[in-house]
């Protein structure tokens, strides 16, 4: 596969007429899929890199390009010897070119996805991971600079629209701990008065549960309810992807939420892969933090039983063991 900047990018019929040109020229069709995102040289060069990557081992294996399993995403994976970060990076990509994909094929399965679903994309023993109490801190003050935002104008153009609907989306993530399913499906009125707490049930048992909504996240919360109420948006989903009421894509989520890390200096420097999952992880350190037990903490993220509440207690201290937080002195006994 070529690198060459060079490569002539005008030719739109590459890369967004249909599937054939993807499957007969899936390397310029990507260049295509590049320019047309605007992402900077170093990015393309990288993205260019992987996707070539993918293709090598495909057509090693006489495996037709596009036509992966979520299985064979995994195998691949695999075979590259990634550190997790790398390979969830790896996934998004994919995830990404199968979400443009879809708009010239309704119904086409995006394999990465049903990876990532499969924990294919997760890899082995990476631990758990955890914001920082400086990162922590710079993700609430994020939320509580959103509340001099839009709203206050009356009028939105469709960038403060979805500024205001990310930041929201952030603070249930971080504020509320869950899922990105969860948020995608969030209700109107899923939450009790006041927004103290979202209203939730698990699909598996039907169990209802509340998740305590955080009180730093509250404000950003009622500021986006506000910009949605006056915009006239449609639907009862509480974060739809355009106006009209439409559901978001799961990867536009992720998107969105590592483009808020990254503004907020979260993602420099950092190790271990930042996302929703680790906000969600770091929703129930807040908890610990503030003397709740591990069983509360599972209610509270509707864990299917008791004891992941432990697991997650045991991963929190590992972290901070591991990330200088706690010394020796200060771990809890192994009784407690």
């Amino acid at each position: 596969m070529s690198t060459n900047s060079g490569v002539d990018r005008t030719q739109p019929a590459l890369f967004d007429a249909d599937l054939a040109a993807w499957r007969s020229q899936p390397e310029r069709a990507f260049d295509g899929w590049l320019a047309s995102h605007g992402f900077g040289q170093a990015t393309a060069v990288v993205y260019r890199a992987m996707w070539g990557k993918l293709l090598r081992w495909s057509g090693e294996r006489g495996l037709a390009p596009l036509s992966w399993s979520a299985q064979q995403i995994g195998e691949f994976l695999d075979a590259q010897q990634l550190h997790k970060h790398h390979r969830y990076r790896y996934a998004r990509l994919i995830e990404r070119v199968f979400h443009h994909l879809s708009a010239l094929q309704q119904g086409l399965h995006n394999p990465a996805t049903q990876a990532v679903r499969a924990r294919l994309a997760d890899g082995e023993n990476d631990p758990m991971a955890f914001l920082l109490p400086a990162e922590r801190d710079c993700l609430i003050s994020q939320l509580a600079a959103a509340c001099a935002g839009p709203e206050a104008q009356g009028e939105y153009s469709p960038t403060q629209w979805k500024r205001a609907r990310d930041l929201a989306l952030l603070a249930v993530l971080l504020g509320a701990g869950l899922k990105v399913g969860q948020v995608r499906a969030l209700g109107l009125d899923q939450f009790t008065d006041g927004l103290q707490a979202v209203r939730m049930v698990r699909p598996d048992n039907g169990r209802a549960y509340e998740a305590p909504l955080l009180a730093f996240a509250r404000p950003a919360l009622a500021a986006w309810l506000a910009v949605r109420a006056s915009g006239g948006a449609l639907g009862s989903l509480v974060f739809p992807a355009t106006p009209d009421g439409r559901a978001m894509h799961a990867a536009s989520v992720y998107r969105r939420i590592e483009r808020l890390l990254g503004q907020a200096g979260v993602l420099d420097g950092r190790s271990e892969r930042a996302s929703p999952q680790t906000l969600r992880n770091t929703y129930g350190a807040l908890h610990f933090d503030a003397g709740a037990g591990p069983a509360a903490v599972a209610q509270y993220l509707g864990m299917r039983d008791l004891e992941s509440g432990w697991r997650l207690r045991a991963a929190y201290e590992a972290w901070m063991a591991r990330s200088g937080q706690m010394t020796d002195h200060d771990a809890p006994a192994a009784s407690a």
